[in-house]
């Protein structure tokens, strides 16, 4: 019993890091998608960055304690940027969590953003996200431009590094990126047929 148990966890984690390995990093691409969202249309990728748009994706929860501490500065972030060419799409990627329940969180937290949801996990699993929130900024021809956390603390009064707010203010004053990869933190994706 012991050896089947070893060996289960054995493979599960090799068949995480197999993901993590998998992760799409700055200077890679991200492939096209098409997703719907809260707000009942449909939005795609390619469509936006033809536009002149630099699109951020932030991997999302309506449950997750992590996230639910970002909504606030999901909103200043969104109104800060988004007249300045950059797009903001929380993406909701759990099994867990139908779209009626997305449409519901948004409309709690007054969310003047659309949030998708990335039905049977796909996108997700395109992008190697783990966790929400998760984020990863795309520029022109696709390129992943920076991929992490939103900053360094749950505690909005705690935080000292708006890793995500500095990595498009370059990208806005047409630099590169200084800090291109961040370590994020929250609760995992929840995906069908796991054991959550």
């Amino acid at each position: 019993m012991f050896k089947m148990k070893f060996f289960a966890a054995i493979a599960v984690t090799m068949f995480l890091l197999s993901i993590n390995i998998m992760a799409k990093e700055p200077g890679d691409k991200a492939e096209d998608f098409t997703m719907t969202a809260s707000d009942g249309n449909s939005y795609n990728l390619s469509t936006e960055l033809s536009s002149g748009k630099t699109v951020v994706v932030i991997f999302w929860s309506t449950k997750c304690p992590f996230v639910q501490a970002y909504n606030e500065r999901a909103a200043e972030i969104y109104n800060q940027y988004h007249d300045k060419s950059v797009t903001i799409w929380p993406v909701n990627s759990n099994s867990t969590e139908n779209m009626e329940e997305i449409m519901a969180h948004a409309s709690k937290n007054g969310y003047a953003f659309p949030v998708l949801k990335d039905t049977d996990n796909k996108i997700a699993d395109m992008f190697g996200a783990l966790r929400t929130p998760e984020v990863f900024v795309i520029g022109k021809e696709n390129v992943i431009l920076y991929h992490g956390r939103i900053d360094d603390s749950k505690d909005a009064a705690e935080v000292t590094s708006h890793d995500l707010k500095n990595a498009l203010n370059e990208i806005l004053a047409g630099k590169e990126v200084s800090v291109k990869t961040t370590k994020s933190f929250g609760c995992t994706i929840k995906k069908a047929g796991q054991d959550n």
